[in-house]
């Protein structure tokens, strides 16, 4: 009886510490998926990286070296290494406030390479494009509001869940922003951001 009552005792332990970290696992695994699926690439010039994603049809790696160029990533990395090197303590308001920025500026980008790309196409690419478009649209909007309603608003990410947020949506827009770039650069050799390097 007493053997039989530790082994129960000992399922009830392995079962609940497997409830514990059932949703960190999940987690994690999808982490690990989402940064396996964009192992960082260098380039030997200058040190810096862009995700592999980034240039998947443009196999001569042209438009990969112009995109490293970008004036965006450039800031963005400037502003996110001045405001970790602050001697001010680091809020997750302050990050949040500096992934929203980055965020508005590429989606800024994003329209705007967008209205280039339709004005290039014929009717049916064009069609094409725009449904294209409407679903990308439609999935960015329901998986945030997947993540809202699951782990920010319960607060399971805790505090940082919402600047974490934050970053995937930023992050989200600004490859979308490339793949329309690449659409460009391969009907004409054409990369131009409208967002300058500040000075």
């Amino acid at each position: 009886m007493k053997g039989k009552i530790l082994l129960l005792f000992f399922i009830m332990i392995v079962l609940s510490s497997c409830q514990n970290s059932s949703p960190s696992t999940t987690l994690n695994s999808e982490t690990k998926s989402i940064i396996n699926s964009e192992l960082p690439v260098e380039d030997p010039s200058n040190k810096r990286k862009l995700p592999m994603s980034i240039g998947n049809y443009d196999l001569s790696g042209e438009f990969y070296d112009e995109m490293l160029l970008n004036p965006i990533d450039h800031d963005y990395e400037v502003e996110f290494n001045e405001f970790q090197n602050s001697k001010e303590m680091i809020t997750t308001l302050g990050w949040g406030a500096l992934e929203s920025k980055y965020t508005e500026i590429w989606d800024n980008e994003l329209n705007q390479i967008y209205k280039e790309l339709l004005s290039k196409l014929d009717r049916e690419p064009r069609e094409a494009l725009i449904e294209s478009q409407k679903e990308w649209l439609q999935y960015h909007l329901r998986e945030i509001e997947f993540v809202e309603k699951t782990f920010i608003n319960d607060g399971y990410l805790g505090t940082q869940g919402s600047v974490s947020l934050g970053t995937v949506i930023r992050e989200r827009i600004r490859e979308r922003t490339m793949q329309l770039f690449e659409y460009r650069y391969l009907l004409d050799g054409e990369v131009e951001f409208v967002y300058q390097i500040k000075k």
